[in-house]
């Protein structure tokens, strides 16, 4: 009994033995097995990284062509009705040429499309004014030219009204075209529309696509009206006209008209105290020579005219400020219109000699291209109507452009209204203007004054 009890107990020993050993640390050469480390889930997997593609290709949007109205800068600016009409226009006409109001007016300032010297799309205001009526009814278009205001943003035609300035009454004056019975636009020349920029004086081309442009504009303001109210729609006839240098501009329009903008159904062309002659602006007008060689500098480059070669020094220590900062009213009261104190001998005697070629052949050149005279036209009839006793565009310097104009075969209507000046003709020739254009609409052709010149 005691021996079984013996060798249960050393078997339990041993047991115990081998426990022990089983926890103790052995060397590298007895490693025991490594646990088998926690399996994780594997995660969904990420959708793979796309293939770096190009761009789709956006294709711009063209360019709104000239012509074309800034939809989203048209503003209403003035509804008169019938009755304010007529105070309004009195503050231009008068005597016989004050015939009462057909027509409430509304005005419209719009932002069109036009082309600038290099040919890129820019911008520049026009108002519209045109008859309030009831029911959609057409009317005849009228184009019209500002005369000089001068060539800084600030004397802008369009400024005018606003800053209470008086370069050309044209608020009244064209309400008065609209309260007959027509759509009456005036556009801001290019550059006045643009601080950075002046205003391409007298550069012909350039005044003729504002013009064509501010008509193409016309037709498509009314395609689309800004108001439901607005029943007036243009007529497929058009006039161009334009006061001093606005005539001007006028008569660069209906060059170009052909080629730039042919399916205008352009009627007439009308001059109020035109200024056709660029060179016979300065002879006729000295104080308007800083406007001319500064605008000319900049448009044809420095080599075409240097202003020390034309005014005399006292004139010249600020003359780009004067002349980018003066406005028409401000250069009648600066600048004298006394040749003699005003231009160089050297030039002076070479502008009243007809010596330009001979000593400023680049200039002469520019102005050459720029004057009406020596031009083909359409075969349009022609009012001209000037004054008198016009001290800026003399009757010698307009009898000259009509004399030319005959002789080319134009049909061309010239009143010359004695004791009238440059700023009495518009108002003194509203009826006659409005006669013509009517004589026009109604299919017949103007009785020219072409056989009155012949003699002359």
């Amino acid at each position: 009994m005691r021996s079984v009890r013996t060798r249960y107990l050393v078997l339990f020993i041993l047991l115990d033995l081998m426990l022990i050993l089983a926890c103790l640390p052995t060397g590298s050469g007895n490693q025991a097995p490594r646990p088998v480390p926690f399996t994780l889930l594997t995660p969904t997997p990420l959708p793979p990284t796309p293939t770096a593609e190009p761009s789709p290709t956006i294709t711009p949007l063209p360019t709104p062509p000239p012509g074309t109205v800034v939809q989203e800068m048209t503003r209403k600016h003035e509804t008169l009705p019938l009755e304010s009409v007529d105070p309004v226009v009195a503050e231009f006409l008068y005597g016989r040429n004050r015939v009462p109001a057909k027509y409430a007016v509304d005005t419209y300032r719009i932002w069109f499309r036009t082309r600038d010297a290099a040919d890129q799309i820019v911008s520049v205001q026009a108002d519209i004014r045109f008859p309030r009526v009831e029911q959609v009814q057409a009317f005849p278009v009228f184009i019209y030219g500002a005369g000089t205001t001068g060539v800084a943003t600030e004397c802008a035609a369009l400024n005018e009204y606003f800053a209470g300035r008086k370069w050309g009454d044209y608020r009244p004056h064209m309400t008065s075209y609209a309260a007959q019975g027509y759509i009456a636009v005036l556009a801001n020349w290019q550059g006045f529309d643009d601080w950075e920029l002046t205003h391409p004086y007298f550069v012909a081309e350039l005044e003729g696509r504002v013009m064509l442009d501010a008509a193409e504009a016309v037709y498509d303001f009314f395609a689309q009206p800004p108001a439901k109210d607005i029943l007036a729609r243009p007529d497929d006839a058009v006039f161009l006209g334009g006061y001093s240098q606005g005539g001007h501009g006028a008569f660069a329009a209906a060059r170009m008209a052909s080629t730039y903008a042919p399916e205008l159904e352009i009627k007439g062309l009308i001059g109020h105290a035109m200024s056709p002659d660029v060179e016979g602006l300065m002879v006729d007008s000295p104080r308007y020579s800083p406007y001319i060689v500064y605008a000319y500098r900049d448009a044809y480059g420095a080599e075409i005219i240097d202003p020390a070669a034309v005014f005399q020094p006292h004139w010249l220590a600020t003359f780009d400020q004067d002349v980018t900062s003066k406005c028409i009213d401000e250069v009648f009261s600066y600048y004298s219109n006394d040749p003699g104190r005003l231009y160089t001998p050297e030039f002076r005697q070479a502008l009243y000699n007809d010596r330009l070629a001979e000593r400023y052949p680049s200039f002469k050149a520019q102005l050459d291209a720029n004057d009406s005279n020596g031009k083909a036209y359409p075969s349009l009839p022609v009012l001209l109507l000037h004054g008198g006793d016009d001290p800026i565009v003399k009757s010698r310097t307009i009898g000259s452009f009509v004399s030319y104009l005959c002789s080319q075969g134009q049909n061309v209507t010239y009143n010359l209204y004695p004791g009238v000046d440059h700023f009495q003709t518009r108002q003194c020739s509203f009826l006659d203007t409005l006669t013509w254009m009517e004589a026009i609409l109604a299919g017949n052709t103007p009785t020219s004054s072409c056989a009155n010149q012949a003699g002359r």
